[in-house]
């Protein structure tokens, strides 16, 4: 089975739909500690990019299944990322 999204809805149907949304924020709250350990440590013995990349990477196999349960972002992710344009456009990054 190498189709992502079968595997996806696999996972879904095979769990249900509130296991997966929790594994989703327990993913988040990986990610933050991650990123905050990085950070604090500058990434050396006690973390690691690849650490980060790792949880990165749950985060984002749970996100495009929540994607699948919520509907696509696509219009709202426009909306944000235009938005975001317009205040780094009033900005003065130079």
């Amino acid at each position: 089975m190498n189709d992502r999204i079968t595997l996806l809805r696999l996972a879904i149907t095979t769990w249900g739909e509130n296991a997966q949304i929790d594994m989703c924020l327990e993913e988040m709250s990986e990610l933050a500690k991650a990123l905050l350990k990085w950070r604090r440590y500058g990434g050396d013995v006690f973390m690691s990019d690849k650490a980060v990349l790792e949880e990165i990477a749950d985060v984002q196999i749970m996100l495009d299944q929540m994607r699948i349960l919520f509907g696509s972002t696509d219009t709202y992710e426009a909306v944000k990322l235009e938005r975001l344009e317009k205040r780094l456009n009033r900005e003065d990054i130079t």
